[in-house]
């Protein structure tokens, strides 16, 4: 059996669901004090981000509420393993460099490679500058290395299955059919 914290939002962790169904995993929801996902008897919490755009959020705009929630885990000593959803080429910290903020990429100046935020200058839309995708990386690496946290990066395919790995959790595995 695995806790779900009740504030994940219903509806945008369907995915995750059916892929629980299907093996077998009894899904509990509870109100969590830190993360996402734990089990009893583990020391393990694991949280979850859907993307790197919400990563950047926490990291950078939430970064005060974000480390508080790394701290409460440790304090109770959980360690807890932040799960970052998203396909190729973000597979580590490091890819992370590589990211480009949604708002750019959106943006029409950008398109018209009129302005480059993720070269070091303003956004010529909005007149700020948009959090870039080698200080997410830097960021993500201290918080890693003060915190004592750790950061993986996952498939949304492969989200519910690593959570089971990371929790200790066996699970039914399913044979194909040919």
């Amino acid at each position: 059996m695995i806790y779900e914290d009740t504030r994940q939002q219903e509806g945008k962790h369907d995915t995750k669901h059916e892929w629980f169904e299907r093996h077998g995993i009894e899904l509990v929801r509870k109100k969590l004090d830190f993360g996402d996902y734990m089990v009893d008897g583990s020391n393990v919490s694991v949280d979850t981000k859907s993307g790197i755009a919400e990563l950047a959020m926490d990291v950078g705009r939430d970064h005060d509420r974000f480390v508080r929630e790394i701290e409460r885990a440790s304090e109770a000593g959980y360690r807890l393993v932040i799960l970052v959803e998203c396909g190729a080429p973000y597979r580590s910290v490091e890819d992370v460099a590589k990211w480009t903020n949604v708002a750019c990429r959106r943006c029409d100046y950008y398109r018209r490679l009129i302005c480059d935020p993720a070269a070091g200058g303003r956004c010529k839309k909005y007149k700020r500058k948009p959090m870039r995708g080698t200080t997410v990386s830097k960021i993500v690496q201290s918080i890693a290395r003060e915190h004592g946290c750790r950061f993986e990066f996952v498939h949304p395919a492969h989200a519910a299955m690593r959570i089971c790995e990371l929790l200790g959790v066996s699970y039914e595995r399913q044979q194909r059919i040919i």
